[in-house]
């Protein structure tokens, strides 16, 4: 869980005192008002009195918000984001996430976000709440603030001290647990019932001095608080404070003054970090002991705990908090211990990057965690250095080094602020930025949806001859992701380049990154040989990182092969392996990559509806995770399931966003999803649609160099002119050909099915059969059914009926051509397609002029074939041998096989 957020709140250590009317009234407003804020001064119980109720009006707890640890200006969307533990999502605003998340709530309950210490934040706070009211009608809130918001519509419910029995048993119940032998005298209680209305019955007050019973008699207790507080009521100018505020004062001046001045120190040492930190970071922040004698500061911090100036939380390894009202004092109690403090704890925080870095480049999640525990100190570093001219460069290195944590963590935004305000302060100051924190700051905004201003900064220190080759070589592979979803092809020169430049630089995460970029660019080219050596060059840097989220765009380009060639068993084993490791570590873009080639590979298997299943699995993991360009490779796996559905599924809503993807860039993912729904619409008879859909996505696929979309988009184009009634054999040939080119095996099926189908268009039944028998062979071979684009073309795969209406074949020629087509591979099915298209604008003469059968027979003859072996090698008769090697002759002006297999070597047949 993110620093200052907490999804349920604190389990209290001690027993709930008093408050019962408060209790019942705050239980009645949190039922019937959609904004109740509770008010007091600080230290009244205003956060304790919250976390007591909600168990009983709040069965949906989105989050509870500690803004205690926040100032103005900080991004408060974020944080109440993390509290209800949701990411970043860079398409979608934050009121938005929320609201969606209310959508998934079971039943029709509302649910209750908490937020907690708003006063110092209150405008911020106030149009949050006001966000929240207007746009997610299902959520309530709950405040605890020493001002109201302002909000329209908000119930106040004030709290003050304790009544004086309830402060007094508080009181006691305090003491008692640091001092168990405390006597149940008359004598006891008067004292506790003193210092109660003394210290105004203010909890906080009340259990500071309760801890001070460990050494001291309930009379020193008393006497310190009552004389304390009427000198500081003597002495305030005008009643400058708040009564019970200033008795809270008197209490923590009376408390802080019992103290060592090294104990005072270290308070005010601790106050610099806005939140929960470590016991490391604290000791950092108070430093060693600045004389013999001194306490170390372990001791410094025990101590402190003792007083109950600072709270002790034993989770997760245990974390020190001082809170907020004690911090306001702390701050006024050593002059300049604040600024000793940060720049002690400045050296630490970097030390504590410069650590994380190697294992961020692993991803790897104990060190996510240690950050997280620290995130305060971290922030408060990073708030002091930006506000200290001259002071940034210890802070610019620790947002280079800690960019993969606000990324992996969904928490771009905030990464983005923090590499804002160091740029800016550095060139206010006259000084340079570093490249590494441009590089940071191109990297957060890309992810984090900014891609004009990532892609601005990538330019500029891709560009920056002076800039190390490592951080060059870092911001070329975010140009090459961002083109390279485009303009493939453009981007394969630049993340090769950023490839060589890693491997120089002895960057191990940047090789693998680039050469991944790489491999996928060189898919989208339908270059799958290209993509797995790309994806083996870096497999060895990778063994070295042991990265999940790189492990798993490893699978996925292994899928993404696997689903190129046709391999429905090695698209499926990786793409599942894949979306496993990137769900692990909660990296949306990588894990639907993944899952997207086992989508296929499951449809064309026909597990439709276990495609159908892992998609909306995964909506969920996305609703959690979103990612730049994750909902939409989702969308590209509904569109399959939508295809292969019966009857097709959604497919107008996924429609309706091709053409806003294109104009983002995301043009490939539009033309893969176009010509897919093309299909669909076939299948569902809207020819016209199809037609049009199939088009555009053929041009996008055809612009960026995309071989294997521009296929499956050329097929589903000329199967919907088809459908019109135009005649579209050269079409279903032409793809044929590039599909057995490009060695896309899926798209050289379905280009034999059209095929086929024209073959039956021209009356030629026996080729249909033939290449239809094939075809089962092919699909069995490779555990697949019958293509959508099939059914469309070949009557649901139904030939024998078309067969009839267009040749009377009877019962042994049917059998003899199923025999011949079941007998050819996918090669020798592409090969017998090929010479069964016949001569189209050939010469009259010359070895042009030859149809492909005929240069068959040549290349057969010229071996020393006799005419039975050839007719049997190309399914013809031997008479059709005969018409062919007549024909061969006169075109190629010879007159015997011997003048034929001289001329065919010389040729090189």
């Amino acid at each position: 869980m993110t620093e200052g957020v907490r999804s349920r709140p604190a389990v209290a250590a001690a027993p709930f005192v008093g408050r019962e009317d408060e209790l019942a009234t705050l239980r009645r407003l949190c039922g019937a008002e959609r904004l109740v804020t509770v008010l007091g001064p600080g230290g009244s119980g205003k956060t304790r009195l919250a976390s007591e109720v909600l168990p009983t009006v709040a069965p949906v707890v989105l989050g509870v918000v500690e803004l205690a640890t926040r100032v103005p200006g900080d991004d408060l969307w974020s944080v109440v984001l993390a509290a209800c533990d949701l990411r970043d999502d860079p398409a979608v605003s934050p009121v938005e996430r929320l609201a969606h998340r209310l959508g998934d709530l079971p039943g029709e309950r509302d649910a209750l976000l908490v937020l907690d210490n708003c006063e110092h934040v209150r405008d911020a706070v106030a149009e949050i709440a006001g966000a929240l009211l207007a746009r997610a009608p299902r959520v309530r809130i709950l405040a605890t603030s020493r001002l109201s918001l302002g909000v329209p519509g908000e119930t106040a419910l004030p709290v003050e001290g304790l009544d004086v029995p309830a402060a007094t048993a508080l009181f006691l119940d305090r003491a008692r647990r640091v001092r168990p032998d405390l006597p149940d005298t008359d004598d006891t209680a008067r004292r506790a019932r003193r210092i109660a209305i003394a210290l105004d019955g203010l909890p906080l007050a009340l259990e500071l001095a309760a801890a001070r019973a460990r050494g001291l008699p309930l009379r020193v207790i008393e006497d310190g608080t009552a004389h304390r507080l009427a000198f500081l009521d003597a002495g305030a100018a005008g009643g400058a404070r708040e009564p019970r505020h200033r008795s809270l004062q008197a209490c923590l001046s009376w408390s802080t003054a019992l103290l060592a001045d090294r104990a005072r120190a270290g308070l005010a040492a601790l106050a610099v970090v806005e939140g929960r930190c470590s016991l490391d970071a604290a000791v950092a922040a108070v430093g060693p002991p600045r004389a013999p004698g001194e306490a170390d500061a372990v001791a410094v911090v025990e101590e402190l705990v003792d007083h109950s100036l600072v709270r002790f939380a034993p989770d997760d390894g245990g974390s020190y908090l001082v809170l907020e009202t004690v911090r306001e004092h702390a701050r006024e109690l050593v002059a300049d211990e604040g600024p000793r403090a940060l720049a002690r704890l400045t050296p630490w925080v970097a030390a504590l990057a410069a650590r994380a870095r190697p294992a961020l480049e692993r991803a790897d999640l104990d060190v996510l965690a240690r950050l997280d525990g620290d995130a305060a100190a971290i922030r408060a570093v990073l708030t002091h250095a930006a506000g200290t001219p001259g002071d940034g460069t210890a802070a610019a290195d620790v947002v280079a080094d800690l960019a993969f944590w606000w990324s992996l963590r969904g928490r771009c935004r905030e990464g983005i602020d923090r590499a804002e305000r160091l740029s800016a302060a550095r060139a206010d100051a006259g000084e340079a930025v570093p490249d590494r924190l441009r590089w940071a700051h191109a990297f957060l905004a890309l992810y984090g949806g900014d891609v004009e201003t990532g892609l601005g900064l990538a330019v500029a220190v891709a560009e920056d001859p002076a800039a190390a080759d490592d951080v060059r070589g870092r911001a070329m592979i975010l140009l090459g992701m961002a083109q390279g979803f485009d303009d493939p092809a453009g981007a394969a020169p630049v993340l090769t380049g950023a490839a060589e430049l890693a491997l120089a630089a002895g960057d191990r995460w940047g090789r693998v990154e680039a050469l991944q970029v790489l491999a996928y660019t060189h898919l989208w080219l339908g270059d799958s040989a290209a993509a797995l050596a790309a994806a083996d060059a870096a497999r060895p840097a990778l063994d070295e990182l042991g990265h999940h989220q790189l492990r798993a765009w490893d699978d996925a380009i292994r899928a993404e092969v696997a689903s190129l060639r046709g391999d429905v068993a090695g698209a499926l084993a990786h793409g599942r392996a894949g979306h496993a490791l990137a769900v692990g570590i909660g990296e949306p873009l990588s894990a639907t990559c993944a899952l997207l080639p086992a989508v296929r590979a499951l449809c064309r298997a026909g597990r439709v509806t276990e495609a159908a299943v892992l998609v909306r699995a995964h909506e969920p993991f996305l609703d959690d995770h979103p990612g730049l360009g994750a909902m939409e490779a989702l969308d590209a796996c509904r569109a399959h399931v939508a295809l292969w559905s019966d009857p097709p599924g959604p497919i107008d809503v996924l429609a309706g966003s091709l053409e806003l993807w294109a104009q983002q860039g995301l043009t490939l993912i539009a033309a893969e999803v176009g010509g897919v729904l093309a299909v669909a619409l076939l299948a569902a008879g809207d020819v016209g649609r199809a037609r049009e859909l199939a088009a555009t996505a053929r041009r996008r696929a055809g612009e960026r160099g995309a071989r294997e979309l521009g296929v499956a988009a050329a097929l589903a184009h000329a199967a919907a002119r088809r459908a019109a009634g135009e005649d579209v054999t050269a079409d279903a040939h032409d793809a044929l050909a590039a599909a057995q080119e490009g060695g896309f095996t899926i798209q050289a099926l379905d280009a034999l099915a059209l095929v086929a189908g024209v073959a039956l268009d021209a009356g030629h039944a026996t080729t249909a059969l033939r290449l239809h028998a094939a075809l089962e062979t092919a699909r069995r071979a490779r555990g697949l059914v019958v293509s959508p684009l099939a059914r469309t073309v070949l009557d649901g795969g139904r030939v024998d009926a078309a067969v009839a209406a267009v040749a009377a074949l009877d019962d042994a020629d049917r059998e003899r051509a199923r025999e011949e087509g079941a007998s050819l591979d996918l090669d020798g099915a592409v090969a017998y397609a090929r010479r069964a298209r016949g001569a189209r604008g050939r010469p009259r003469s010359g070895w042009d002029s030859l149809t492909p059968t005929e240069r068959d027979v040549v290349v057969l003859a010229a071996r020393g074939l006799r005419n039975q072996a050839i007719a049997d090698q190309l399914l013809i008769g031997t008479g059709t041998v005969r018409t062919h090697l007549r024909r061969i002759f006169t075109k190629l002006d010879l007159t015997s096989r011997a003048e034929l297999a001289a001329a065919a070597v010389r040729r090189g047949l």
